[in-house]
């Protein structure tokens, strides 16, 4: 009996170990599933946190994106989309030179507007307004790719004096836009010069009544001094009927532009013309223009384009021997050609805005100007040079497209006729301190000024040919900025 009764003791305890066991199994197996369905909780959560951090940076960054397609849009009209109002990006102000510009006389922004009542807005809730921001084909920023949307674009004027304006973006990103970001910046202008006319110069030709030609087409030939011509009939004469070609003149039978007149403050001499007979010479030629009614020739500052090209171009100081080194610091062996440093290598390869300063870092004078060698194929930007310029075309140059004047009275784009140009040496604005000696026949599609004289340095063969580029008229200037970004505008609105 007492081995039965000991018997059924250990098999109780045995049971009491199993049932202990299985509760043991299943506490851990509970905690296990509470321990993995709060792991994928947690891993839901933090997908769904990645996600949304994600679209908000999609959101940012769209906005900001945005915000540099606008500033493209001010820069260059050409680039103005579909369902924009020139008028907006125009400048419709004038300046105290009478020109063209954002602000007028006093100072004063055109864009007077104010977050409440903006000059300009744009709000994907209306649906015509939705298709120009968004639409995926022909959308103003459907660069976007669908990754993130503009829902509102406004344009209002600027909280500090002297700035241009206020431009607002929000954009939104991931499943209806549930995310969105508003970003606000404000922008300023460079004080880019307008040039008014393609060629100006203090004196044109030289000592030698035998000289070279320099032509003008699409614009006024400003000279403050005298001038020297070849014959009378290789000047161009004026008619509204003159054809709008990308020809030369030499490629004409007949020599005649829309746009020309030749201004002179001083006489004008013929090579093949004796003194005092006019019978022949183009009505177009003005001569004696000093001092009433006078020469308005463009005076570009100093001191103005010096510290532009150290904000956002390129400045160099050279040496007698004519070398240039960035910066202007003047140290053996890093002085470069000029004509390295002006080359592009092709339409688009724009160069910005190079100044070349004086021997000295002084304002031009007679006693502290070099001379530069330019013989590069083809040079595209703004080149302020503080010294004499010996120019030669020794090569080809490339072809380039542009875009005639508009007619007489008229501003419109569209009445432009676009043309290609054939061996362009120059494409934008040489703005030389002295004189401008030349050799070949250099082509330029912009403008060419000397405040000194411009001498045909080959005694008879050498020609100087521009055509002018009407943007420079109001300071545009194809790959210069026209707007930059205020410091410390950005602003992230909730």
């Amino acid at each position: 009996m007492m081995n039965k009764s000991v018997g059924y003791s250990a098999i109780t305890v045995r049971q009491d170990e199993r049932g202990m066991a299985l509760l043991a199994v299943l506490m851990v197996v509970f905690l296990l599933t509470l321990l993995g369905m709060t792991s994928m909780q947690l891993a839901g959560q933090e997908i769904v946190g990645a996600s949304a951090l994600q679209e908000e940076r999609l959101a940012h960054h769209a906005a900001e994106a945005a915000v540099d397609v606008v500033m493209g849009w001010f820069h260059d009209p050409a680039f103005t989309p579909q369902g924009i109002e020139p008028a907006w990006l125009a400048k419709r102000a004038m300046n105290a030179q009478g020109d063209p510009s954002y602000f007028d006389t006093q100072g004063r922004s055109q864009f007077a507007g104010t977050a409440n009542r903006p000059d300009v807005v744009f709000d994907a809730a209306n649906p015509q307004h939705d298709r120009l921001l968004n639409d995926p084909q022909t959308g103003w920023f459907k660069s976007l790719k669908g990754l993130a949307r503009i829902l509102k674009l406004r344009v209002y004027g600027a909280t500090r004096p002297g700035l241009l304006c206020t431009v607002e973006v929000t954009a939104g990103a991931g499943r209806a836009s549930r995310v969105t970001k508003t970003l606000s910046v404000e922008f300023g202008v460079y004080a880019i010069p307008a040039l008014h006319a393609p060629l100006q110069s203090g004196t044109l030709g030289s000592e030698a009544v035998q000289s070279g030609s320099v032509l003008v087409h699409w614009g006024d030939m400003m000279v403050r001094g005298q001038a020297y011509f070849p014959r009378p009939d290789e000047v161009p004469a004026k008619s509204g009927l003159a054809p709008v070609t990308g020809q030369a003149y030499g490629e004409m039978t007949h020599r005649e532009d829309r746009w020309l007149d030749i201004r002179l403050g001083g006489e004008a001499f013929f090579a093949q013309l004796p003194a005092g007979a006019w019978s022949g010479i183009p009505l177009n030629v003005h001569a004696q223009q000093e001092p009433v009614p006078g020469i308005k020739v463009d005076q570009w500052d100093y001191d103005t384009l010096k510290r532009m090209s150290k904000q956002f171009g390129r400045y160099y100081g050279m040496d007698r021997e004519g070398l240039l080194y960035p910066g202007g610091l003047i140290q053996p062996g890093f002085g470069r050609p000029a004509a390295e440093v002006f080359a592009s290598t092709g339409p688009g390869d724009h160069r910005g805005l190079i100044f070349v300063d004086t021997l000295d870092g002084m304002p031009p004078r007679l006693d502290n100007m070099g001379t530069i060698v330019l013989d590069q194929e083809y040079a595209e930007g703004i080149f302020i040079v503080n010294a004499h310029v010996v120019w030669k075309a020794g090569q080809p140059g490339k072809p380039v497209l542009a875009l005639s004047p508009p007619p007489e009275g008229q501003q419109s784009l569209g009445t432009r006729v676009p043309v290609q140009l054939s061996g362009i040496h120059l494409q934008g604005v040489l703005y030389v301190a002295g004189d401008v000696r030349y050799a070949g026949h250099l082509k330029v599609y912009g403008g060419v000024v000397a405040r000194g004289s411009m001498v045909d340095g080959t005694n008879g063969s050498g020609v100087l040919e521009v055509w002018y580029n009407h943007d420079l008229r109001e300071g545009l200037v194809q790959g210069m900025p026209l707007v930059f970004v205020a410091p410390g505008s950005w602003q992230a609105k909730i």
